[in-house]
């Protein structure tokens, strides 16, 4: 779109996602709080592995349910292999590869998550992957 100027930008993107990474690779989603708007949304189809609502509102679930999601997880790599700036919007794609260890073996899940700001904050989250496919077992 001729003369569009996103309030949000790929190096704001890039730093959200090593923040994340961060985050991840300490086990600590805290660390991750100031990303979000206050009223985020939060949209997965890993809500009905744990019997959460479809739709969490606010930082403090989001958070609460991203720390149950990966409390079994060790060792976590985090990596944003690419991402999108959706022209018109303040809204961005990246595609994850989320690798951990559990029970001894190496796994990977990768997904794309759609990220919608508001005053350069997270105002939703959405993530996008098939839930019916297991992870790429790495090792183990």
């Amino acid at each position: 779109m001729q003369g569009f100027a996103p309030v949000i930008r790929l190096a704001a993107v890039d730093q959200q996602e090593a923040c994340f990474a961060a985050a991840f690779a300490a086990g600590d989603v805290e660390r991750a709080r100031a990303l979000y708007d206050p009223a985020v949304v939060y949209l997965s189809p890993t809500v009905r592995l744990f019997d959460w609502p479809r739709r969490i509102e606010g930082v403090d679930r989001t958070l609460a349910f991203i720390a149950l999601t990966i409390a079994r997880c060790r060792d976590i790599a985090y990596r944003c292999v690419e991402r999108a700036l959706l022209p018109g919007t303040d809204a961005a794609f990246v595609r994850i590869e989320f690798d951990w260890t559990t029970d001894g073996r190496r796994l990977r899940s990768s997904y794309v998550v759609l990220y919608r700001y508001r005053d350069g904050r997270i105002a939703q989250q959405e993530l996008y992957y098939d839930p019916s496919a297991p992870p790429e077992v790495l090792a183990g």
